[in-house]
């Protein structure tokens, strides 16, 4: 099994309770996860606030019915052109806030100069749709646009670097392969690549299976999420994983917003011809990694040859954004620096 194998949508992979110390829980189990397994109400595993990571959250609707929850953070030093943008896309089962610690450091970084937009795509988070569980590419990528141009107008003013975690990375990538929205300086993938991704597909279901169905508490997700190393990161922790859940029917219990056994019909789709589209898009390139054995031929090939940047983000899992936020953040701003006054000729 490849490390991806191990860590691709690893956040949702919650091992069995009894893989965790002795001395992190009692040897009674019961529906999933013991009530006395994880302490209760403690301030260490409480939800964060948004607010300290975004300056906007609002409602974005879309054909009349379908409400996005969209996150954005300002540019506050005025630009001599178009104001550089950074929409970031989340993957399956995740949400716009585990952006929120990369899109402070990308603020502070920046020196203020780049925006920042988040936002939770349907069947995820606080977002809203009519249909909920079409989690087609196509359907995905133009969710991307409609949000993106709902939230900035007039759009001419305005520079984009599209940054996808895992599925988002193929969604941002179709967006810019099929230059479906203008202005784009360039599109950023977050570790994951077709070979090592479609390998990966094949323990999805043995992972999905794994992991427990229901938790007491919003902080007992938590703090389920840091012990067990889905995320590394317990900052990121406590502001990304309370809309991952969401009150059971019987009120007594949490359950997953995101049904990811609902996703599989889509998994081979999402990443089908990733790096095809990936090298073939006509902007500049970033593809960070939490290791370099994730690289597939083709991809290892194309590197050699420079047709892309790559980084490493060392210390961390497949959601290196959360447990490495400010490395993340720090190459993010290298590249927008580094490409952002590149002029690619026009093909006809």
């Amino acid at each position: 099994m490849s490390s991806l194998q191990k860590d691709l949508f690893k956040k949702h992979q919650l091992p069995p309770l009894s893989s965790l110390n002795e001395d992190e829980l009692p040897s009674a189990i019961e529906n999933g996860v013991h009530q006395q397994s994880l302490s209760q109400n403690s301030k260490r595993f409480q939800p964060a606030d948004w607010q300290s990571y975004f300056d906007d959250k609002r409602h974005v609707v879309l054909n009349g019915s379908d409400s996005f929850c969209v996150y954005t953070r300002h540019a506050t030093t005025p630009s001599e052109t178009r104001t550089p943008i950074f929409i970031m896309h989340h993957g399956a089962g995740d949400g716009g806030l585990s952006f929120g610690l990369t899109a402070k450091h990308i603020h502070a970084a920046s020196g203020g100069k780049v925006g920042i937009m988040a936002f939770d795509c349907r069947g995820h988070g606080d977002t809203k749709t009519t249909d909920d569980t079409n989690y087609r590419l196509t359907r995905l990528s133009q969710d991307f646009i409609d949000v993106v141009k709902e939230v900035y107008q007039p759009i001419d003013q305005y520079d984009f670097i599209l940054v996808g975690h895992s599925m988002g990375g193929s969604v941002v990538v179709d967006v810019a392969y099929q230059k479906l929205l203008p202005n784009v300086l360039g599109v950023v993938v977050l570790d994951v690549v077709e070979g090592s991704a479609l390998e990966a597909l094949q323990s999805m279901q043995t992972i999905l299976s794994s992991r427990p169905t229901s938790f007491p508490s919003v902080e007992q997700a938590i703090q389920w999420t840091y012990k067990t190393k889905m995320v590394r990161n317990l900052e990121a922790c406590r502001l990304s994983v309370p809309p991952l859940v969401t009150r059971a029917g019987d009120g007594d219990s949490y359950i997953w917003r995101t049904d990811l056994q609902l996703t599989q019909p889509y998994w081979t789709e999402w990443f089908t011809d990733l790096s095809k589209k990936f090298l073939g898009s006509p902007v500049s390139k970033l593809l960070l990694l939490a290791g370099t054995d994730r690289l597939d031929k083709e991809l290892t090939i194309a590197q050699m040859q420079g047709k892309f940047q790559l980084n490493v983000v060392t210390n961390a899992g497949h959601f290196l954004h959360e447990d490495m936020p400010e490395k993340t953040a720090l190459y993010l701003v290298d590249f927008w620096t580094r490409y952002s006054k590149l002029i690619l000729p026009i093909k006809t």
